[in-house]
């Protein structure tokens, strides 16, 4: 059974808690040495369009509690800016992409260069199955029982070097899968209280 539900204007309140519970999810394990600076979320936009469940098992309904099993499947328009700063490290980059940037192909430095980066996450596609369990008294639980991620669009400061877009499209939807089977939980939860 499928159902359709309303995708409301979420409040400003909501949307800085949010972000506010991104930011710290996304610093709290180890980081790539090249990010140098705390990961903040600047923009978080839930979009317009609201992801389809369909139910697949109803465990428990109750008046004051209710556990089920869900499909969830994502293709919206909802996106997310970071912003951090980075070591920029050509050397370590495609030759053919340094050389464009290099005479001769020679490049020195005597100190690391340190440069601010945006990332925009968009066109975000999950497909999933989640256990819901709704509780008055203990809030929202929200579990993937798998990886739910199938693509998502990276954009940054560093799009027109592709070694580094290809690094950050690999590095973000590895962190992505992490943070939707352990961050997303306690996320929603905290949300809900």
């Amino acid at each position: 059974m499928a159902f359709k539900f309303n995708w409301p204007d979420f409040t400003t309140e909501f949307v800085e808690q949010a972000k506010q519970l991104l930011t710290t999810a996304l610093n709290k394990s180890n980081k790539p040495a090249n990010i140098v600076d705390h990961i903040v979320v600047k923009d978080l936009n839930m979009g317009t369009k609201p992801p389809e469940l369909e139910i697949m098992e109803i465990g428990e309904l109750a008046v004051d509690k209710f556990r089920g099993i869900f499909k969830l499947i994502y293709s919206g328009d909802a996106h997310l800016t970071l912003q951090t700063k980075v070591q920029a490290n050509p050397m370590n980059s495609n030759k053919s992409d340094v050389s464009m940037y290099t005479r001769r192909g020679i490049l020195a430095a005597d100190q690391p260069l340190v440069v601010p980066m945006l990332l925009r996450l968009s066109n975000l596609k999950l497909r999933g199955i989640i256990v819901l369990v709704v509780s008055k008294q203990k809030g929202i639980t929200l579990v993937f029982k798998n990886d739910p991620l199938e693509k998502v669009d990276i954009s940054s400061t560093f799009d027109s070097i592709s070694s580094i877009q290809r690094f950050l499209q690999t590095e973000i939807e590895k962190r992505l899968r992490i943070m939707f089977q352990e961050d997303l939980p306690s996320i929603v939860h905290q949300l809900s209280l």
